[in-house]
């Protein structure tokens, strides 16, 4: 079997679209979320794991930051390593062949990866390569970008493996949607794009499932 762990930090659309084709045969026959782990213990995402009997675990930054000034960068890198170092050991207790960050807020630095160096991760990107790198709010600066310079813009998404590099690592699928200024709200664009994300990750993970089994 197959086991992926699912990252999120929100309302878990994405990770619904993977529940969703995994319950309709669309992953890897022997593909199920094992896990799914939340950066925030309000995420909505972490209703519809239980609701579908996944296991769900919550691992947030705060407890490890909150007593810290902002001023002591040193203490908080110190607590950011220990955030990481507990996260790769909750994540590699459930022995994933998969991790996809469907939504996961929070970057993922070295000493995570480091660790999970076997393991191919995928991030969920609401922009096409190359653009909006780093940034949670791609989709608007998108829009607007497009509105502001008055003339047809491409964006979209894409899926990518993670690297230290923040939403540099390859893309496995790509999303093109076409923005043209006026022609609807940052509502109406955002609701296209999310739409595409949720083919578009389900998509990225049918294709490295295929990868692992050769």
């Amino acid at each position: 079997m197959a086991r992926i762990v699912v990252l999120i930090s929100g309302s878990g659309s994405n990770l619904q679209a993977l529940i969703d084709a995994q319950k309709q045969g669309r992953l890897d026959d022997d593909a199920h979320i094992v896990s799914v782990i939340s950066s925030s213990k309000n995420a909505y995402g972490l209703t519809r794991a239980a609701d579908n009997g996944i296991p769900t675990r919550v691992h947030s930054l705060y407890p490890y930051t909150k007593a810290i000034p902002k001023e002591d960068k040193a203490a908080r890198a110190n607590a950011r390593t220990r955030f990481e170092n507990d996260l790769a050991r909750l994540v590699l207790e459930n022995k994933p062949d998969v991790i996809i960050c469907a939504g996961w807020l929070l970057i993922l630095g070295s000493t995570f990866l480091s660790q999970l160096q076997s393991v191919p991760i995928l991030n969920l990107h609401p922009a096409l390569p190359g653009c909006f790198d780093g940034t949670t709010h791609a989709i608007e600066m998108a829009w607007q970008k497009c509105q502001d310079e008055n003339k047809p813009l491409m964006a979209g998404c894409m899926v990518h493996y993670v690297i230290e590099e923040v939403d540099k690592g390859e893309p496995l699928v790509v999303k093109q949607l076409e923005i043209t200024p006026g022609k609807e709200t940052l509502e109406q664009y955002e609701q296209r794009v999310h739409a595409a994300e949720h083919v578009a990750i389900v998509d990225a993970t049918q294709k490295v499932l295929q990868q692992l089994r050769k």
